[in-house]
């Protein structure tokens, strides 16, 4: 029996023949013509990839379909596309441009310090292989599976998932991928277990062999002995029973003692916000906005009202809190600032948004005219003083007067938070919460830059504490100002292991903000607590 450990991405256990997925061919037997020529085949390669999507997207939940429209869009990318003829232009072949052109863009995404942009660079990675596909004539290998099985590849792309019958994925396992990859997000909709960042090891020896793989715990094992097959068969049988028997997403959360704690769910797509929903959040507690910027291209207003109109409705007049772009100076946007030596201490969030305010402002608008069709919060992110809160307050009047001169409507009083992360900011709370309507308290963030530690950075993950002292001191702080001053308080971020939920409830957290698939065993164990 081999053991591998990876990432949990979708919680569930499942037992069955892995197959060993390959995304890349040779490209051996590729004719390269004329400039021009090889420009006409990469468009007429585009449009069918597209047509491919949209049959795609149709036949997704229609909590997940977006994932798919969001990939047609990038396909339409002028920068992504761009850089592919510029490639082609130079004498290389429609598919070598294609695929060098998206590696660049994958590479950039994977390299922004964002958990949720990073997670995109697996759809450029994806949409870049249906072009190919198409212009290599190169069938997909999935085609050939006759019965379920567990994939097992360096990363697992929304496509692989859909273009299968139901049923035929059990589960899947990649050496690299991450949680908030659209794969992973399609596989907690569609309750498919996942283990991601298991390593590259297992990858040369899995193909047709058995396997267990527990989407919870992060483990895998190849050729379980028996003793371990009964065990797991056993905890399979419990965990449908239990799952079964819940029910408990219907009701609200509280503790054995009557304490109420409401919980949001943090969300990146509008099937993430239908799944919260499903799930009985109580709202949004973070809409990370910087899904929309896809392949390094900036939406355009419009674009972007549609985004969050889609999520309101999928919220059903629940409150969801969007959090303005969190991106950095080594962010690939046109017209940016230059590459950051040290992005996590560059120009993020709110710094950012300052620094290019024709970029804030149009997200700014855009949150204003959505706020017409539902209960949206704005959040700030990577706020450290007042003077920050009163130079946003200056920008969102600019924007309110320019849509007045427009004759746009929108609502004038969009309630706007601020996310407490540095200890800069929980410190100066009391000062902070005379200009917010509340407190969204980004523990992950907090954490890294409270102990110094670059959490993206693996050469330093064992001074990344799961549970920091001074961290829940600085957490005490900002929720008994925010308490002082009657603005409610949420925590997000890493709560959602259901015992780090009851430590920060325990410290005199009542709101909490977690990922939508653990909301069930958040609300299912704090309801067995006494505080």
């Amino acid at each position: 029996m081999q053991k591998y450990f990876g990432v949990s991405a979708s919680p569930g256990r499942v037992a069955g023949p892995v197959y060993r997925l390959r995304h890349t061919h040779a490209g051996l037997g590729r004719s390269v013509g004329a400039p021009q020529s090889e420009l006409a085949t990469y468009e007429a390669a585009v449009q069918q990839a597209c047509k491919e999507l949209e049959a795609l997207g149709d036949a997704a939940d229609a909590q997940d379909r977006d994932i798919f429209m969001a990939q047609r869009m990038m396909l339409k990318d002028e920068g992504l596309a761009e850089e592919t003829r510029a490639y082609i232009r130079v004498g290389a072949g429609a598919a070598a441009a294609v695929e060098r052109a998206a590696g660049v863009y994958a590479d950039k995404l994977r390299n922004i310090g964002d958990d949720y942009l990073a997670a995109r660079a697996c759809d450029v990675l994806d949409v870049s292989h249906r072009v190919v596909g198409v212009l290599d004539a190169h069938k997909s290998d999935l085609t050939e599976l006759t019965k379920p099985v567990i994939l097992a590849s360096e990363e697992i792309y929304p496509s692989d998932i859909v273009a299968l019958p139901r049923g035929m994925v059990l589960g899947f396992v990649t050496s690299r991928g991450g949680v908030n990859a659209h794969a992973a997000i399609i596989a907690r909709t569609m309750g498919i277990p996942a283990v991601v960042m298991a390593g590259d090891e297992f990858l040369e020896v899995c193909d047709g062999k058995y396997a267990v793989l527990d989407g919870g715990t992060g483990a895998f094992m190849l050729d379980p002995d028996e003793a371990t097959k009964a065990r797991f068969s056993h905890a399979m049988r419990m965990e449908q029973r239990r799952i079964l028997a819940q029910g408990l997403h219907a009701e609200p959360c509280a503790t054995l003692d009557g304490t109420a704690i409401t919980l949001y769910a943090n969300c990146a797509t509008v099937s993430d916000v239908s799944l919260a929903v499903a799930l009985g959040a109580q709202g949004i507690g973070t809409l990370h906005s910087d899904y929309v910027l896809m392949a390094g291209r900036i939406r355009t207003e419009n674009e972007q009202v549609d985004f969050y109109t889609e999520c309101l409705r999928a919220a059903r007049g629940l409150p969801v809190h969007v959090v303005t772009y969190d991106i950095g100076a080594d962010k690939s946007l046109r017209g940016s600032q230059p590459e950051a030596a040290n992005p996590a201490l560059a120009l993020r969030g709110v710094r950012y948004c300052l620094a290019n305010k024709t970029f804030f402002v149009l997200q700014l608008a855009a949150l204003l005219r959505a706020a017409m069709y539902g209960d949206l919060r704005i959040v700030l992110p990577m706020v450290a003083s007042v003077e920050e809160m009163l130079r946003v307050e200056e920008v969102l009047e600019e924007t309110r007067q320019m849509l007045r001169r427009r004759g746009e409507r929108f609502k004038e009083n969009v309630p706007v938070g601020v996310m407490i992360e540095t200890p800069a900011a929980a410190l100066l709370s009391d000062e902070l919460a005379a200009h917010a309507s509340f407190f969204a308290i980004g523990t992950n963030d907090l954490t890294q830059y409270t102990h110094a530690v670059d959490r993206a950075d693996a050469s330093v993950q064992e001074y990344y504490p799961k549970r920091s002292r001074a961290v829940e001191k600085l957490l005490a702080i900002t929720l008994e100002n925010a308490a002082k001053a009657g603005i409610p308080a949420y925590v997000c971020g890493d709560s959602n292991e259901p015992l780090q939920a009851e430590r920060y409830v325990r410290g005199g957290a009542r709101m909490l903000s977690v990922y939508p698939r653990s909301l069930p065993a958040v609300r299912e164990h704090l309801s067995q607590i006494s505080l």
